[in-house]
């Protein structure tokens, strides 16, 4: 049995999986060091998770069986909540994220920019 360690987007520490988790909007890894709005202060990811509140839109977006939860229950598998994730409130941007968005206002394709590259870096080297 072995640790599985994970590397948080937001600073790059790598954490101990309890500590850890992806969030539930954007998909990125974020370690519990780096979550904002941190009015909950566990050093758990589980604890950021999506708390269940009832509502229809919730039961569909994740299959939840309302049986199974009673209000305010953290719902199984959900990652960290949007509202903890500094890539969804906007406080940190990903490079990757940005450069998603840079190809797609320029109406770009990444395998034509990258050939495009690689030709140029091919002719620095000649």
């Amino acid at each position: 049995m072995g640790v599985e360690f994970y590397a948080c987007d937001c600073c790059g520490d790598s954490r101990y999986e309890e500590y850890v988790d992806h969030c539930g909007s954007c998909g990125h890894t974020l370690g519990t060091c780096c979550v904002v709005n941190d009015y909950i202060g566990s050093s758990y990811a589980f604890d950021y998770g999506v708390r269940y509140d009832g509502s229809k839109e919730q039961i569909e977006e994740y299959g939840i069986d309302p049986e199974d939860y009673e209000i305010d229950d953290i719902v199984e598998d959900s990652g960290i909540d949007p509202k903890f994730c500094p890539f969804c409130s906007g406080e940190v941007v990903a490079k990757e994220d940005l450069f998603d968005y840079l190809l797609k206002k320029h109406g770009l394709v990444f395998e034509e920019v990258k050939a495009e590259y690689l030709a140029q870096k091919g002719a620095e080297r000649a």
